[in-house]
């Protein structure tokens, strides 16, 4: 397991001591799938909270916002600096049933921003920003982690406070119920779960605490992981030090005002637990100018601490336990299958920081920042034993005496990455339930393996999961507005042209798609329309994986998907309507660039400017408009009055040619100069509406050329960004990141 950090890797099974997470003599009980909206089972929390609203600086403003959303002990801490993230995230728990959840920030606005959105709440801030300094005002090392160390921090409170506490980031979501599974033997057992990165590394994103004692392990290492970021803002100076840099070099990252990456601070902590010496392994590792020696050191004391098995597994151990008959599809459906476990300690470093390891990479005394923490963690305890200093060779019999604790690493059946795990990742298509009868996990959570784009998070729960992605919520925010990623959150959508159905049609190659969506846009642009990029069937030959010998043109769709479906290229979607039987639709991934949905439909549009909408969130615009009824919603489907190529005819404009035969789709139509005049101009009578709100092609079309300079330019600049317009696209465009995709127009 120690061999390589940075790789997923096998552990050798052995039996333990470890009788904490022993089975008990009878298999636990575990019902059936329940309906959707009874997954939450005892913890359906939302009708018994009120909500908070207000500041965490003190314990006593903390302790009314744990008494006004905690439900039976239970809390979760989340962030999101992205709204749009957060309204979806609070929404998609809520919805769930789950109400105890608090959105933490480092100021009020955004919590005033959530507030008109929803009926009950939990969000909170920090108000003096000059004892959160070490977080809000940091500028070395973690730039970006303000809301991430917010949790961390948050968290660590409520642990001492004697809470339970689900620390989980916005990109999560609950799909069964995870409490009935957690309080449940063996996992009860447990004090401490942290979901597993890829390598042996905890993940900073999800992670619980249960039962654990004020005083214990688990509450010292989640208090250690913050004293020693506020004691490195402070003064980085004995860190460099201890890793041989001079006051002058600059060349690694450990600033003044250095912060770790919490994900790497939380692993440092948990392991230094489980080995019982403070770490700062992974603190350093990407600092430190000898790294193959410093990583050599730190695995070879990891690989021999604790019990070992038969393959020097060091401090871990693999233990069977009982899975949940309606989360199987996480273990390959396997009853029994095993989970990683260890034990924790209270670690002390009894007065020797070797040299080869650093040496003491603090300053001898708190700083007013790390005292002020000190003491609000101490006070926080509410009469706990204080925690041991693991510097102090006095300390070290206290933080021996300390009763152990108990950890593992979630069963990916237990809490998952969407893309990652055994035959349960999103990609496959597990995520469908309704059309696998089968549940991934109880949660959720979207950090790796997602398809490349710049939206991405947000469109895979919007396509690939049910229940993940829901609209309302914001627009309660901005009645009348638009939430879609191309108008922004509180945009508008914009008069559309999109294809009518069939037009993206199953027989698609990459260069026949790639033509089809540039006279999409250019069409656009000349109208001065947002796009809609299609929908198209997920049977379609360019969205095929290379060397799949399955083709679903001829023997239907079915799970696991990936075997057959570029995941990479494209996202598959079973909406709740749907069978496999009725085929699948994909969302090509090429189109989730910020260049494709924002920057505006002609030349000097604002970079924020709505430029296209994805298929789902049109889906949601007709259903939205559909519902409204009336006069309006009879023009949003395709008809004589709203289709270009009838708009063409009636005004005695250019023609596209038959199709071969009923079974071909319909060859493309040639504008021209005088056809793009006529759709220009302003309808009179019946001869059509080009001012609908919005526009159909019932075939492809071809702009040869643009009506002006700046349009062609325009153009130009748009499509060596907007991967959809290239086919298949480059790796430099897909991989280019939003920041360089902001050209001016």
């Amino acid at each position: 397991m120690m061999a390589d950090r940075r790789s997923r890797s096998s552990c050798t099974k052995y039996s333990t001591l470890l009788v904490l997470l022993a089975l008990e003599a009878g298999r636990p009980v575990f019902g059936q799938l329940p309906p959707r909206n009874a997954r939450c089972g005892e913890y359906c929390s939302f009708n018994h909270i009120t909500g908070y609203v207000g500041p965490l600086d003190t314990n006593a403003q903390l302790r009314e916002a744990l008494n006004s959303v905690s439900y039976k002990q239970e809390i979760v801490f989340a962030h999101h600096a992205q709204l749009d993230f957060a309204y979806q995230m609070v929404q998609r728990w809520q919805k769930f049933g789950y109400g105890h959840l608090i959105v933490l920030y480092p100021e009020q606005r955004l919590c005033d921003r959530l507030r008109g959105a929803f009926d009950k709440l939990g969000c909170a801030w920090y108000e003096d920003h000059t004892k959160m300094a070490w977080i809000i005002k940091q500028e070395g090392g973690c730039k970006g982690c303000t809301d991430k160390w917010l949790i961390h921090y948050t968290g660590a409170r409520a642990v001492r406070m004697g809470y339970n506490v689900l620390v989980a980031d916005a990109d999560t979501m609950p799909i069964y119920d995870f409490y009935g599974i957690i309080h449940q033997p063996p996992y009860n057992s447990v004090n401490m779960y942290n979901q597993r990165e890829g390598n042996f590394n905890v993940n900073g994103g999800m992670y619980y605490i249960r039962n654990a004692s004020r005083s214990g392990p688990v509450a010292y290492l989640l208090y250690d992981n913050i004293l020693k970021n506020v004691r490195w803002y402070e003064d980085v100076g004995p860190l460099r030090r201890a890793v041989g840099l001079s006051d002058s070099d600059g060349s690694t990252g450990l600033y003044p005002g250095f912060l770790c990456n919490d994900q790497f601070s939380l692993s440092d902590a948990v392991h230094g637990a489980i080995v019982g010496r403070p770490q700062i392994f992974e603190c350093v590792f990407w600092h430190h100018p000898r790294r193959p020696e410093w990583e050599k050191l730190h695995l070879g004391e990891y690989s021999k601490a604790g019990p070992q098995g038969a393959a020097g597994f060091g401090p871990y151990a693999m233990v069977k336990v009982a899975v949940p008959e309606a989360v199987r599809r996480g273990s390959n459906g396997d009853p029994e299958a095993e989970m990683v476990s260890s034990v924790l300690r209270i670690p002390h470093a009894r007065g020797q920081w070797p040299p080869e390891r650093g040496g003491y990479p603090f300053a001898p005394t708190l700083g007013p920042l790390a005292s002020h923490v000190a003491e609000l963690f101490r006070e926080a305890g509410d009469g706990a034993p204080a925690f041991p200093d693991p510097n102090d060779p006095a300390s070290a019999a206290a933080a021996d005496a300390a009763p152990p604790e108990n950890w593992a690493y979630f069963p990916p059946w237990v809490a998952n990455t969407h893309s990652m795990g055994p035959a349960n990742n999103g990609n496959d298509g597990w995520y469908n339930d309704h059309l696998t009868g089968q549940l991934p996990a109880a949660l959720s959570h979207l950090h790796a393996g997602l398809t490349p784009g710049d939206f991405t998070k947000l469109v895979h729960f919007a396509v690939e999961v049910p229940d993940g992605w829901d609209f309302d919520t914001a627009l309660r925010v901005n009645a009348g507005g638009s939430p879609y990623l191309g108008t922004e959150l509180h945009g508008h959508t914009p008069p559309l042209l999109a294809l009518a159905p069939g037009v993206a049609h199953a027989k698609l190659g990459w260069a026949d798609f790639a033509a089809m969506m540039q006279g999409l846009l250019r069409l656009g642009l000349v109208l001065n329309r947002a796009v809609v990029w299609p929908w198209v069937p997920c049977e379609a030959p360019f969205l095929r994986r290379e060397g799949a010998t399955y083709d679903p043109a001829v023997s239907g769709h079915k799970i696991p998907w990936s075997d057959y479906i570029n995941t990479s290229a494209a996202i598959p979607s079973g909406p709740a309507t749907a069978s496999l039987k009725d085929g699948l639709r994909c969302l090509v991934a090429a189109a989730d660039k910020l260049s494709c949905l924002r920057g505006g439909t002609r030349p000097g549009a604002a970079s924020s400017a709505p430029r296209g909408l994805l298929p789902h969130e049109f889906d949601h615009w007709l259903a939205a408009g559909r519902r409204a009824g009336g006069q309006a919603a009879a023009a949003l489907d395709p008809s004589p009055a709203n289709t270009v190529q009838d708009i063409l005819k009636q005004r005695g404009g250019s023609v596209a040619p038959p199709a071969a035969d009923a079974s071909s789709p319909p060859p493309p139509l040639t504008l021209t100069a005088a056809d793009l005049a006529l759709l220009a101009a302003d309808p009179t009578g019946a001869a059509g509406s080009s001012s609908a709100p919005v526009l159909w092609l019932s075939s492809p079309v071809v702009l040869p050329e643009l009506p002006s300079p700046e349009h062609a330019r325009l153009y130009d600049k748009v499509a060596a960004m907007c991967c959809v317009l290239q086919g298949p696209p480059s790796r430099e465009c897909v991989d280019r990141p939003p920041g360089a995709q902001m050209l001016p127009t």
